[in-house]
């Protein structure tokens, strides 16, 4: 396999970004495309067949299939990963086999969001390592879709106790709200009329990591959007997503990422 391209989109609504992300076309007879929605409302084109868009909602194109990306700019702009790849024939025969038979969306969980940051990451500069190691990621991650997709019909199987899909849901709903302020777990767990340590548990259980963690994470997601997509000062975003100061930001978005916001920037603008 090897992995062409990589884009992260921030809030896509309108102008020249929609003019091209947004543009009905289709691939090479060898390329496949998977959109990851993580945000935002609109309409996915496949072919003839139209799709809602939602957050944590999987597209795969395959060669030669024509799509689009209608937002719904009015309500919520969309925000989405697309990772652009060309299986092999001769040494990826039986996940060509699995992606003939994916249609329609896939639904995947919270924490597969940060997995495909992390592909998007490894993919920034041309490190023949680095993009090893992206390219396992994307494989791993294509067999465990593949192996949702072929078990959607069924109803059955280990569900997730009632109460943490509602308030985890509910919870994230309210952190996309909130990505200019500071989180309090305390406050967030009152809202939703859990004790913290309940909440913190059943959010644990659901995406693998802490609710601040994932908090965390997506204000990097949504930074690294201002950083490669213009010029505003490190303080104005740091002030903007509610950081201590530049100093804080910087810190926790290496911590993230791998790369300081001043080395990100330079990978877009080099």
């Amino acid at each position: 396999m090897v992995i062409k391209e990589t884009v992260y989109v921030y809030k896509l609504a309108g102008g020249n970004k929609l003019a091209w992300h947004g543009r009905y076309h289709n691939h090479d007879t060898a390329d496949y495309e998977l959109h990851l929605f993580l945000d935002g409302n609109g309409q996915f084109l496949l072919n003839r067949s139209k799709y809602a868009i939602e957050g944590n909602r999987l597209f795969l194109v395959k060669p030669r299939e024509f799509h689009s990306i209608l937002p719904d700019a009015v309500r919520r702009p969309i925000t989405y990963y697309a990772v652009l790849f060309e299986p092999r024939e001769n040494d990826d025969r039986e996940l060509l086999s699995l992606l003939e038979g994916i249609s329609g969306p896939i639904v995947t969980e919270g924490r597969e969001r940060f997995l495909i940051e992390d592909l998007y990451h490894l993919t920034r500069e041309w490190n023949p390592e680095k993009q090893r190691a992206a390219e396992y990621l994307l494989l791993s991650l294509l067999f465990r879709w593949c192996g949702l997709a072929k078990a959607r019909p069924s109803s059955g199987g280990r569900r997730e106790p009632r109460d943490s899909g509602a308030y985890v849901d509910r919870a994230l709903a309210l952190m996309e709200k909130s990505l200019r302020e500071k989180l309090n777990i305390a406050a967030l767990a009152d809202k939703l009329g859990l004790s913290e340590e309940h909440f913190i548990r059943l959010f644990h259980r659901r995406l693998g990591i802490t609710p601040f963690q994932y908090f965390t994470r997506l204000k990097i997601e949504a930074a690294s959007s201002y950083l490669s997509g213009g010029s505003l000062q490190i303080q104005f975003i740091a002030d903007h997503f509610g950081f201590e100061n530049p100093f804080h930001f910087s810190r926790i978005f290496k911590k993230c990422t791998g790369l300081s916001p001043m080395e990100y920037r330079r990978t877009f603008t080099a």
